[in-house]
């Protein structure tokens, strides 16, 4: 086959990173637009803001539920199949978003809408990091993350203007639109190495892998950690426009989320690099202690265009920075060969905050009418994280009755 050859000549590994940063920016910058659907999907069906939150919710967490399912695909049958399911699945969620009618139809197109999206990031990023050299995996990992802000920097604002001009209706078939060029991702990243075709890998069946990985401790730390990572930004991604436009701010809701990407870009990027070189987990530390301080000062600034921009913009260079980062560990600890599983299942986690983020955010903001309490949250939760984080170390594993792959 075609894809084998490729896999084994040099020009494998650029035909991957295209695939990867391509899937990552489209899906990225669709995910980060659904907060700008809050407010007109809701006056269309005349609901509250925690029906949209509920649907968020289950959005993120049937896509954390499905991390592992799909990771495990992934690592069995590769990775172009099994982005290939859930591509398809996102497009048909999207048709059923398009005919909304009640709130049933909203909150389970989101959820399936989650669950078809759930292997994207873990899978992208198991494949890039099987791809390119070991000591420089955590910069290709964050590169290939940093096309996430760059999506979200393009399509956001984009979503927002023709949602503002043409309705949320035609945004969602432009959502369609992006979908299908998944398609094309999905067949570049499918040269990926095989998930064993390394010397070093070792013999073990995916429940092998997933029970010596949750008796690991620093493993069970880092995805406690990236609940929390979760919580924060989807909270900012399904609520942040609203409170803009609740701060009379709402026509720069869709430019605060592109300049968040746009940091994002050269935040990722930076963070992958410093990967590479230093300790990932102090890293990830001070990742986490520093988006508390930027919320702690938030909660205090007065709220206009400066200094709203100023705040997107220096949170996004912490935005996704914590993906090859958390990814990094993973590798470094239990080595390349479940590493699409291994992070679904810290992806779990942090869906589980991203639920609970978006939920929580409609339903105080619901009971009083502001989102002060989950500004407070968000700047607890961030130095819980680095407090979590800080213990964790990232050595290589030494297995005992375990035999290695031989050729």
């Amino acid at each position: 086959m075609l894809s084998s050859k490729i896999r084994n000549i040099s020009y494998a590994m650029p035909i991957v990173l295209i695939g990867a940063s391509g899937l990552i920016l489209i899906s990225r910058g669709m995910h980060n637009s659904w907060g700008l659907f809050l407010i007109p999907m809701t006056d269309h069906l005349n609901v509250g803001r925690e029906i949209y939150s509920i649907g968020i919710s289950l959005n993120v967490l049937f896509s954390g539920l499905g991390a592992p399912l799909f990771g495990a695909l992934a690592d069995k049958y590769g990775p172009g199949k099994s982005i290939l399911v859930g591509v398809i699945l996102q497009i048909i969620s999207q048709y059923w978003l398009s005919n909304v009618s009640n709130s049933f139809d909203l909150i389970g197109s989101l959820l399936l809408g989650g669950f078809a999206a759930a292997g994207f990031i873990g899978i992208a990023m198991a494949a890039v990091g099987r791809s390119v050299n070991p000591q420089n995996r955590s910069l290709f990992v964050g590169l290939v993350m940093a096309s996430g802000g760059l999506g979200q920097f393009l399509i956001t604002p984009l979503m927002s203007g023709i949602i503002q001009n043409s309705g949320w209706l035609t945004a969602v078939y432009l959502l369609m639109f992006f979908s299908s060029l998944l398609l094309i991702f999905s067949y570049l990243i499918s040269f990926s190495k095989d998930t064993n075709s390394d010397s070093n890998s070792i013999k073990q069946t995916v429940s092998e892998a997933f029970k010596e990985a949750v008796k690991n401790k620093n493993f069970n730390l880092l995805t406690l950690g990236f609940f929390v990572c979760g919580f924060h930004v989807t909270f900012i991604g399904s609520h942040f426009p609203a409170y803009l436009q609740d701060q009379g701010l709402a026509s720069i809701a869709g430019w605060s989320l592109g300049l968040l990407g746009l940091f994002n870009v050269f935040g990722t990027t930076m963070y992958g690099f410093l990967g590479d070189r230093m300790s990932k987990k102090n890293l990830l530390v001070s990742i986490y202690t520093f988006r508390s301080l930027i919320f702690l000062i938030f909660i205090f600034m007065p709220k206009n265009e400066f200094t709203v921009m100023a705040f997107a913009g220096i949170l996004g260079l912490l935005w996704l920075s914590t993906v090859p980062l958390t990814s990094g560990v993973i590798s470094d600890i239990f080595g390349p060969s479940f590493t699409s599983m291994l992070f679904g299942i810290t992806l779990f986690s942090h869906n589980l905050g991203s639920a609970l983020g978006s939920w929580l955010g409609g339903r105080i903001f619901d009971q009083y009418q502001s989102y002060d309490v989950m500004w407070i949250a968000c700047v607890a939760l961030g130095l819980l994280a680095a407090l979590l984080h800080y213990p964790i170390k990232g050595a290589a594993i030494h297995r005992i009755n375990v035999n290695p792959v031989t050729s």
